[in-house]
């Protein structure tokens, strides 16, 4: 099997071939493996593979024959074991990355923030961060690189033991952990056990958590350097510069200044990006802790629209919320100096039992907050419209598109969040 191993890295040195998944994604020169999963077997698609110009294709035992073709008895379990082979011969440090919002954007962010400073890094791709986006991700990493940073989510309990015990990081990240999204977990103490088991690598050196917890219990023998932050607790202000906006904060009894390339939420990314990461490197030649292009997929974008003559800027966060981000974004929106503001949110999806519960803060800190008008989508905002009867509820974004015209003639600067499956997206679409 090492041959096979080190066949497919010297293809992927020569021809800086990609390892893909999906024939659909594949261009010439890549590396197919075919995964079988409970809904279908990618070894059945090796004709698209050759027809695309494939260098290597990975497949289980079939009765064909092609030059370019290496078949394996068990083609999941030959990924686990390429993996481990990468992993185990991997010389520069591997950062890992978890929590309940903010995953995706820190981890891009870390990258930026290490190439900036003339470090090599390798980073998992978007936000793949189950199982097998983990494996994919590792299959595709930069054997030469001085990092290695992976984001991981989990589903269900024992996945995040699944994710450990194979990557075994240096260095481990938790941005925070809220009771959202809790799906098959039975409770926030749950959840929070699973999460830090993040903390479990056996390589561990040192983590920080963006929480506080006071019973984080690790199977490691030896007890590692864990951090636990709040960074609502930190105090810090913010000074726009002429292209940025440069944050001073106390921190350990010392004055730090950084520069973020954003405001809001994103000088908070700044913060504990720095925090982390200063505790493993030593000295960082850049003062940027946040770059506006560690957000990805429509994240945080500022749109500038015009719709029936009126200029209007859309604050987009209609790809997700979560009662955390939700109560952030709104603060930060309530603190700019704009006039007439409009707030379109979307209700929050995957909160369990405890989803009635976030659904009434939030509706308590928008009466707090007081914009100009508030406008509410989504069935869990709906059951609570007879508390909040000072605003207009929608059940779908299709019974506000109706009657939207109005508003956007009316207000300049228009807020949009919630949940993806919402589609508050098809709103901003029709401005």
């Amino acid at each position: 099997m090492q041959k096979t191993f080190e066949k497919i890295l010297l293809v992927k040195q020569k021809y800086k071939s990609q390892i893909v998944f999906d024939t659909r994604n594949l261009k010439k020169n890549d590396i197919f493996i075919g995964i079988k999963t409970k809904n279908d077997d990618g070894s059945l698609y090796f004709k698209d593979a050759i027809k695309k110009g494939a260098q290597l294709i990975i497949l289980n035992n079939y009765s064909v024959s092609h030059k370019n073709i290496i078949q394996v008895k068990d083609v999941n379990k030959f990924i686990t074991k390429f993996c481990q082979y990468l992993l185990k011969n991997y010389e520069g440090k591997i950062i890992s990355i978890t929590g309940s919002v903010g995953k995706t954007t820190i981890k891009e962010n870390i990258y930026n923030i290490l190439t900036d400073n003339n470090f090599t890094a390798s980073k998992s791709y978007k936000n793949f961060n189950n199982l097998l986006g983990l494996q994919f991700s590792i299959m595709n990493i930069n054997e030469n690189s001085d990092f290695a940073i992976f984001e991981l989510g989990i589903n269900a309990p024992g996945e995040m033991n699944k994710l450990i015990n194979l990557l075994n990081p240096h260095f481990c990240l938790i941005t925070c952990i809220e009771n959202s999204h809790i799906g098959n977990f039975k409770n926030l103490e749950h959840l929070i056990n699973n999460k830090i088991q993040i903390f479990n690598s056996k390589n561990l050196i040192y983590g920080l958590t963006n929480f506080s917890h006071s019973n984080i219990k690790l199977k490691n023998k030896i007890q590692p350097i864990i951090d636990i932050i709040n960074i609502d607790k930190i105090k810090y202000s913010v000074k726009k510069l002429k292209n940025n906006y440069q944050i001073k904060f106390i921190h350990k009894n010392s004055k730090k200044t950084i520069i973020s390339e954003s405001n809001g939420i994103f000088a908070e990314t700044a913060l504990i990006s720095y925090i982390f990461l200063s505790k493993f490197i030593n000295k960082l030649n850049s003062k940027t802790f946040f770059f506006k292009k560690s957000i990805i997929d429509s994240r945080g974008n500022i749109l500038n629209k015009i719709f029936n003559g009126n200029k209007i800027k859309v604050f987009d966060h209609s790809y997700n919320a979560s009662p955390y981000s939700l109560s952030k974004q709104l603060s930060f929106f309530h603190q700019k100096n704009l006039k007439k503001k409009l707030c379109i949110i979307g209700s929050m999806k995957e909160l369990g039992d405890n989803s009635g519960e976030y659904h009434i803060e939030i509706m308590e800190k928008i009466s707090l907050l007081k914009f100009d008008k508030s406008i509410f989508i989504g069935n869990e905002f709906y059951r609570i419209k007879d508390k909040y009867k000072n605003y207009q509820y929608y059940k779908s974004y299709k019974d506000y598109i109706k009657i939207m015209n109005k508003d956007f003639i009316t207000f300049k600067n228009i807020f949009v969040m919630g949940s993806r499956s919402n589609q508050l997206n098809k709103i901003i679409e029709k401005i």
